[in-house]
């Protein structure tokens, strides 16, 4: 396939869609006033949580989305293909809460992959095999969740409205869905889509194994027994098969989502990690890396632009930081939420200074502050005795200034 020159540098913009503000947090709770996406960080401004850990009903979640895109790139055989229009879902019907959106565009209308009487209103060419078992998938796990009581449909769809977002990242799938992209940069991304959509999507089918096929599971190594059931890909051939609960993604080790896979190496993978096997993934915005120059720190990846203090958003290239927790803060931003109190002189321990600490205990770690509160005595690389908070250089001097203590009329530090 020929791409053409590969275009200069500039700038191509999308518009990306509005997602609805304030959906509660499912981990935070009442201490997140709901959901306010980050300009460029794919995460709360409030919590800090991912998108999908908000509780998004309806068309808010676009569940459907990933699914839908992945439809839209898998090839199909040429011709006209029709899709009849869906019949509206009844309120608070499983359709509704778990993949509402998922659409395709054809001759006669729309039709939603999400809805299961879809099913028979949907035909195309008998060769499109990849499409009409996407849609099959699909729509066998919008029935299944259906089927279950009541309580457990609403927490079946959003566990797996949670591990699509996961799994298919709409910023993997469209352009439309990343912060922005260079010229020369969408020149990638679409030749990165046409080689994943030609080469690498697929999805699992459910097969018997009789007697005369018995062989081993292409991920735990132990055997599929015949009379049982196995799951075999388009891409490794009907030789290669996997135990139903092994079918998973060979680096997060989950279980693919409506068997949706992609293949490189001779191994399958969700898309989130497909992609990261050929691309670098910024930690700030989560999309590919698709620009020659990037940042590398604590072990991850950024985006020159997108290598920023994860409170304030400042800039840090050429800058001193502090990692927390994999995130990088500014000087600034990490004295004033993580910085501790010095017990002897009440100051800011900051960020560039040396600090001691023991229990819920801090001090500078200087000869003024770390020191024996009897005699004064440098305690740095010393044994020491901490009594109340105070800190003695030994039980003799902890005693005698205990004593001074007491006849000076000091009752209330309570030393015994």
């Amino acid at each position: 396939m020929a791409y053409g020159p590969v275009p200069v540098n500039k700038k191509v913009e999308f518009r990306i869609p509005l997602i609805p503000k304030y959906q509660r947090c499912l981990k935070c709770g009442d201490d997140c006033p709901g959901l306010e996406l980050h300009y460029w960080r794919k995460i709360c401004k409030h919590c800090r949580c991912s998108r999908e850990d908000h509780d998004l009903h309806g068309n808010e979640s676009d569940d459907g989305q990933p699914i839908g895109m992945l439809l839209d790139s898998i090839p199909r055989p040429t011709g006209s293909v029709h899709y009849e229009t869906r019949i509206p879902s009844p309120p608070n019907s499983v359709s509704s809460i778990a993949t509402p959106d998922c659409r395709l565009a054809g001759n006669s209308g729309t039709a939603y992959v999400d809805d299961p009487r879809t099913l028979t209103d949907i035909y195309g060419s008998e060769t499109d095999v990849v499409l009409s078992r996407v849609i099959s998938e699909n729509i066998r796990s919008q029935k299944y969740i259906s089927m279950m009581p009541p309580d457990k449909q609403l927490f079946a769809a959003q566990l797996r409205r949670k591990q699509l977002q996961k799994q298919l990242p709409l910023h993997d799938l469209h352009p439309k869905f990343c912060s922005s992209l260079t010229e020369s940069e969408l020149f990638k991304f679409n030749k990165f889509c046409n080689k994943r959509r030609l080469k690498a999507a697929g999805v699992g089918r459910i097969m018997d194994v009789k007697e005369a096929n018995n062989f081993r599971c292409h991920r735990c190594i132990k055997n599929i027994t015949s009379g049982s059931f196995c799951v075999s890909t388009d891409h490794l051939g009907s030789g290669t098969g996997w135990h139903p609960g092994c079918f998973t993604c060979a680096t997060c080790n989950e279980l693919l989502v409506d068997m949706i896979y992609f293949c490189r190496n001779e191994e399958i993978f969700c898309e989130r990690h497909y992609a990261d096997s050929i691309y670098p993934r910024c930690a700030a915005c989560d999309e590919i890396i698709l620009a020659r120059e990037y940042t590398q720190a604590e072990k991850q990846t950024w985006h020159v632009e997108h290598f920023c203090c994860w409170n304030c958003d400042a800039p840090l290239a050429g800058q001193r930081y502090i990692a927390k927790d994999g995130n990088p803060f500014c000087m600034i931003c990490f004295d004033t939420l993580y910085s501790k109190t010095c017990n002897t002189c009440r100051r800011t321990i900051t960020a560039d200074s040396p600090g001691l600490s023991r229990g819920d205990f801090h001090w500078h770690a200087c000869p003024h502050c770390f020191s024996c509160s009897g005699c004064g005595g440098n305690l740095i690389n010393q044994q020491f005795l901490l009594k109340e908070g105070q800190l003695f250089c030994s039980v003799d001097c902890k005693h005698k200034t205990q004593l001074t203590w007491t006849q000076n009329g000091i009752q209330n530090l309570h030393i015994h």
